[in-house]
């Protein structure tokens, strides 16, 4: 018995993910940040959301693409896993699909489990590969990393 999931799509450079849509509270556009010394790459800085502070992740950074074609531009998914807030800045956000569990696939080889955990699948859409990022994984590997070093989380 297969089951359907529904994805937010977005794209980092010629890269499209998606993200289990239910952990999307918002989504905005070119929301200021301020930067946080000595914080890691991933972590652009923190945004304040209507008196919260919510670290702003680069998943740009996060999974090493390239670098050469940044936007000025970037989106904000705002999204909530567990008790944890954060934004991921992307380039650009596409549609919510339904995807059925029974289609999803391994992560390609060059995303491999050990250097990439956040990447838990694939599905082959009709032009694209999409990639499929737990955010939990990158909460739990990252943001606690990050408040460890950090008094301002």
């Amino acid at each position: 018995m297969s089951f359907n999931s529904h994805y937010l799509t977005f794209s980092i450079s010629q890269y499209h993910f998606g993200i289990i849509a239910t952990s999307v509270l918002e989504i905005n556009r070119n929301l200021e940040y301020t930067i946080v010394p000595k914080s890691e790459k991933m972590i652009r800085g923190i945004l304040n959301l209507r008196g919260q502070l919510v670290p702003a992740i680069d998943v740009r950074n996060y999974l090493e693409v390239d670098q050469d074609n940044v936007g000025i531009e970037t989106v904000s998914v705002i999204l909530k896993s567990g008790t944890h807030l954060a934004a991921l800045l992307v380039d650009s956000v596409g549609d919510i699909l339904a995807l059925s569990a029974d289609a999803l696939q391994k992560p390609p080889a060059n995303f491999s489990q050990s250097e990439f955990p956040a990447i838990t699948g694939a599905f082959q859409l009709p032009k694209d590969l999409l990639l499929i990022l737990d955010t939990n994984i990158i909460f739990e590997t990252k943001i606690a990393k990050v408040k460890s070093k950090s008094r301002v989380f």
